[in-house]
């Protein structure tokens, strides 16, 4: 354990080195740090009579609170002293259901996660929120789980679903069949605090006007977005390729979409329906040419009619990779899971991959069948897409014409 941490404290600080790096060729608070670090500054003034809320945050101010510990002015090195966390967090989650060797190497795939170490780079709260979800995941005391899921809440508001996922999968462990009602009113005993977080968010959303987001409500209003389930899964398959590459599973996942093609006919027709009635172009989609999903939207979506449609395949294909990568799993725990994914995504209508970290780290972290080459190959993939990004990102800024003088930069 204490090798464990000294390698995530190397971790940390090799992530410090790259944030100083950021902080020379990015000075100033860039897209949504401007709202967050103009936030938290207000904080560190710690006269919180005079401190207001800057309309444009959705999320509330655990991150903020976090920096108050000494890194007022900067704010970005907080994701740095939260690195060996992540990386401690996702060995212990990972160690819990499963005992095997290669547990440094994934825990290091999942933080080169590219859009996750992209955000650490900036003072988000991706990481911090997929920090304290990974601890609540690996204690084995609701009590404990209770205290970081409440922490994990306190960062983004939808965490209170992971925290319900965590708690369900613990009662249906606990509930006996031949003693249903007695066992029942056990797990719930035993939950109990996690059912006074659930509690406590209900009354925080009456007293919220019955809305998730603190600010900028309009933008953020809940949709029926279904799509946000094939993003995912798509975006999930083309960020894991090697590791479905190497172990066999696009086979799998072609076999099974050709065995039974009358089913794969139906489900694809189905997700064509999904396109047509439940897509949603949000905004800010087309408004910010800065993220690359704007390219995304434009240079697919947009240039004909047909091509929302002609990729319904691809997303079944996705979904059938992921099924295979998952077969070693409880049933009930992959149905739960699934549920609270949806539950997490399907509300959101803007298409942003940020709101794929937490799925995306925890369906990875839950994966035994792991070869040393494909480890090696999928680190490297993650390398090369990291140094891609970054050089976009530092190296290849452009002007708006309306603002003149101020670099944009791409970014996930």
């Amino acid at each position: 354990m204490r090798a464990l941490g000294v390698l995530g404290v190397f971790l940390g600080v090799l992530h410090s080195f790259l944030v100083s790096f950021t902080n020379k060729q990015v000075p100033e608070p860039y897209m949504d740090e401007i709202f967050h670090i103009d936030q938290v500054r207000r904080f560190c003034s710690l006269d919180f009579r005079y401190v207001t809320w800057n309309e444009k945050i959705t999320t509330p101010p655990a991150l903020y609170i976090l920096s108050l510990f000494g890194l007022c002015g900067h704010e970005r090195y907080t994701n740095s002293l939260l690195i060996p966390f992540f990386y401690v967090g996702a060995i212990r989650f990972r160690k819990q259901f499963l005992i095997e060797k290669r547990l440094y190497s994934t825990a290091l795939i999942v933080l080169l996660f590219p859009v996750l170490f992209h955000s650490s780079l900036l003072y988000y709260t991706d990481l911090l929120s997929v920090t304290v979800l990974l601890w609540g995941f690996s204690c084995s005391s609701p009590g404990w789980a209770s205290i970081f899921f409440l922490f994990a809440v306190l960062t983004r508001q939808t965490n209170i679903i992971w925290a319900g996922l965590y708690g369900g999968v613990n009662l249906i462990h606990i509930i006996d069949p031949n003693n249903f009602f007695q066992s029942f009113i056990h797990g719930l005993m035993r939950l109990r605090a996690l059912i006074l977080l659930a509690l406590g968010f209900v009354v925080f959303f009456i007293l919220n006007n019955f809305r998730i987001v603190l600010g900028d409500h309009h933008a953020h209003e809940p949709k029926l977005h279904i799509m946000q389930l094939c993003y995912f899964f798509s975006f999930t398959c083309i960020l894991a390729a090697p590791y479905f590459f190497f172990t066999g599973h696009l086979k799998k996942a072609l076999r099974e979409f050709f065995v039974h093609p009358l089913r794969s006919l139906c489900f694809c027709a189905v997700m064509a329906c999904c396109a047509y009635f439940f897509t949603i172009e949000h905004p800010y989609l087309l408004a910010d040419n800065r993220h690359f999903t704007f390219y995304i939207w434009r240079k697919w979506f947009r240039r004909h009619w047909i091509c929302r449609y002609v990729v319904a395949p691809f997303y079944l294909y996705c979904f059938y990779l992921i099924r295979c990568s998952v077969k070693h799993i409880a049933s009930h725990i992959t149905l739960l899971s699934l549920l609270a994914i949806a539950a997490v995504l399907v509300p959101l209508p803007l298409f942003e991959t940020r709101y794929f970290i937490v799925p995306f780290v925890l369906w990875r972290l839950c994966l035994t069948d792991n070869t040393k080459v494909s480890l090696v190959v999928e680190l490297l993939y993650a390398v090369g897409i990291n140094l891609i990004v970054l050089y976009l990102f530092f190296l290849k800024p452009f002007v708006w014409k309306h603002e003149p003088g101020a670099l944009q930069r791409f970014m996930w």
